[in-house]
Order: structure tokens, then C-alpha cells, then sequence
């Protein structure tokens, strides 16, 4: 079987695939059924020393997905103490062989060391720290954005410790910046990026926002934000020399082959397994199989890493016109409608399939690519 094992510094993972912090990791219950299938490590839910009493539940609906594979949601609570992690989870997760890294938020910088103390002497793999939740950035202070505490943050922590520690950022303009601060602090990885927002839904027949939170405003996750999240781990992966962990709408072997093109060593899924279940790390899992030895000239995932970053200096203006694939075309038109330049025509034949065809007036924008439906994708783009 060709090899998934990569690493993000120090820290061996059979496969590129960890479980992010959120409510499904409050517990190792979730953790536990994933990891069969190809999950190789996770993060805790963010813990604090002292859960204010406001956070002490987590207001509901928390999730409100749209699109399938897209959602926002309002967790920022704590409904179990964080030394059911000392005394029980860490270790649990152990037990397994696999890596445990503890989330702390990094808001209360005397919770954050206090905690780091307790987790140092039972022994943890690394310390995830979270200055990165948009939608109570937006209620309590947007440390995300917060040069100044970043900076406290780091010298606290990185002075009391030797466990690595990795700074969970999200996206902002001083994304990059941040990420280099806290590299030049002491971070050991930068985990990029985490919800973005916030955003809301309005529930039209009540008029009420669908979230629960105050004021209606919760974190955008899932397939909605992948090609943004793709972007930091490519920015940054240009800008570090301490790895990236991609993290944001992966669902597929195809978005975490693409994360790791862009710099990433490892990825975390959240809102995939949160809606799907543990069995998305086993279809995730065999897609990267396949994809290793369908390219036989990759020897394993590592050999993925980066291969992106020097292949964005220049602008590219032309390109090959897309293909039909005429075995698979069955004649739907939809690409016809999504032709802006009327380059798309479809040839009736007796017998068979109306049969897509692209005229030499094609700009090769790749409209039709995308609209093919992937159960047939029978127009491909040409290289």
C-alpha cells in the first residue's frame, strides 16, 4: 500500500488527515469512530480554565448548513470541564497511538498557561492556540486581528513550555503578518484557517435569524469557504518556514491533494464529519490511495507538498481549449447555457447521444468544465 504518512515538524501522522476542534470534539467519542478509518490525530474543543456562564451551553440551532456541504455555526461554548480531558480523554486518545493536541483558547492569557501547566505534566503532543473564531471575535474582542496580543500570547506561553505550539489563525489582510509574528515568537506550525465571518441566514417565514446566537451571526465553514482557505495555506506556505496546517471546507481526497499542493503538510476536517460522519476519512483516505497510484510518480503524500508554490508567479493568458470526453457525453446541454460566447453547440447523431462540440471562437474560460455535472464529467479541462 502506498505510504499517507507525513509529519508537521516533529509529529509522525500516518495519514494527512486530523479531526479539528468543535462540538464533535468535546468528547473522544467522535475521535474513537474515526480513527479506524484513517483519522491519524485530533484537536480538543477549545477549553478554558473558567467557562463564563454565558458559554457554559451553546446556544441552538448551532449549525444551520446550506448548500449540503456548507454551514454556519455558533459554537463557543463548553458543556463538559476541561479536566475531563486530564483525567480521562487525553488519555483515550493515546491509547490509540495516534496524536492528541489540546485547543486552548487564547483569549485569557493566565487560563491559557495555567492550563498548559496541567496538560505539560500528563504529556500532550501539541498545544493548538485558537485567536481565530469569527463569530465571537465579533462579540468579545477580534484577536484574530490583534497584533498586540498575539504578541503577549507568544512570549507567555513559549516561555513555559517546550511542547509545540501551534497558532490557529483565520482569515484577515493581516493574516500573513500575524503568521510571521507568531513564527518569528516561537510557533511551531501556523493552522490556517479557521470559520470565516461572520455570516447569517435569515429564516424567511419567522423572520428570526436561523442561528440561535445574539445577534444571528455565526462562523462560515465548509465547501463555501475552500478556495479562500486554500489561498492562506498557499500564502502562507510562500511566506513560513514553520508548517501549515490547511484547515476549511474539505471534503474531498481531491481538496486535501490540492491543500497539500499549496504548502500544507497536514489537514483538518471539521464541518465534513460533522455532517457526514466518521466514514468520510475512509472515502477521503481511499481517494488519496487512488490518486497515488493512478500518478505512480509520486512514492507517497509528502512527495505532494508545495508542488503549487512555484507555479503562480506569472499570469497565464492562454490555454488549450477544454475537451469532450464523447464516450461520456450524454447530450444534457447544460454547458450550452453556460456559454457566454456562444461557442458551445450540440451535433445530433443518429442512434446515439447528442454530442457536445466546441467551436474555434472557445476563450478557454472553462465555464462549461465546471457545470458538467461530475457524475459524468465529460468536458475536461485540456492541458
Amino acid at each position: 500500500m502506498l505510504s499517507l504518512y507525513t509529519q508537521i515538524g516533529t509529529m509522525k501522522l500516518q495519514t494527512p488527515l486530523l479531526l479539528a476542534s468543535g462540538y464533535i470534539t468535546e468528547t473522544p467519542e467522535f475521535f474513537l469512530r474515526a480513527q479506524p478509518y484513517g483519522c491519524s490525530g485530533m484537536i480538543t474543543r477549545s477549553l478554558k480554565r473558567h467557562v463564563p456562564l454565558e458559554r457554559s451551553k451553546i446556544t441552538t440551532p448551532r449549525y444551520v448548513v446550506f448548500d449540503q456541504d456548507s454551514m454556519l455555526n455558533c459554537e463557543w461554548g463548553n458543556e463538559k470541564p476541561w479536566t475531563d480531558w486530564r483525567d480521562h480523554g487525553v488519555q483515550q486518545v493515546k491509547d490509540t497511538g495516534c496524536p492528541i493536541i489540546i485547543s486552548l483558547s487564547g483569549r485569557d492569557l493566565d487560563s491559557c498557561c495555567y492550563l498548559i501547566h496541567a496538560f505539560d505534566e500528563i504529556g500532550v503532543d501539541a498545544y493548538e492556540i485558537n485567536i481565530s473564531c469569527s463569530h465571537s471575535g465579533v462579540l468579545h474582542g477580534n484577536l484574530n486581528i490583534d497584533t498586540f496580543h498575539l504578541e503577549q500570547l507568544m512570549k507567555k506561553v513559549r516561555s513555559i513550555t517546550t511542547t509545540p505550539i501551534w497558532v490557529k489563525l483565520s482569515y484577515s489582510n493581516l493574516l500573513v503578518s500575524m503568521a510571521r509574528q507568531a513564527q518569528e515568537l516561537g510557533a511551531d506550525a501556523i493552522v490556517c484557517t479557521n470559520s470565516i465571518g461572520p455570516g447569517m441566514l435569515i429564516d424567511t417565514k419567522t423572520t428570526k435569524p436561523k442561528l440561535g446566537i445574539k445577534g444571528g451571526g455565526g462562523g462560515v465553514t465548509g465547501k463555501a469557504i475552500f478556495p479562500i482557505a486554500l489561498w492562506c495555506v498557499h500564502q502562507l506556505s510562500k511566506t513560513l518556514t514553520i508548517p501549515v496546517v490547511g484547515c476549511g471546507g474539505i471534503f474531498t481526497a481531491d481538496d486535501v491533494i490540492q491543500m497539500l499542493m499549496a504548502g500544507a503538510s497536514a489537514v483538518q476536517l471539521y464541518t465534513a464529519p460533522a455532517l457526514k460522519g466518521p466514514i468520510i476519512f475512509k472515502r477521503v483516505t481511499i481517494g488519496l490511495q487512488k490518486f497515488l497510484v493512478e500518478n505512480p510518480m509520486y512514492d507517497s503524500v509528502k512527495d505532494l507538498i508545495g508542488l503549487t508554490l512555484n507555479k503562480t508567479k506569472d499570469h497565464q493568458f492562454s490555454s488549450p481549449r477544454p475537451i469532450v470526453i464523447e464516450e461520456k457525453c450524454t447530450g444534457c446541454e447544460i454547458c450550452i447555457q453556460s456559454c457566454a460566447f456562444d461557442a458551445l453547440s450540440m451535433v445530433h447523431r443518429p442512434g446515439k447521444n447528442a454530442l457536445a462540440v466546441i467551436a474555434d471562437n472557445c476563450i478557454s474560460c472553462n465555464a462549461c468544465v465546471g457545470v458538467c455535472p461530475p457524475k459524468f464529467d465529460a468536458i475536461q479541462v485540456s492541458f
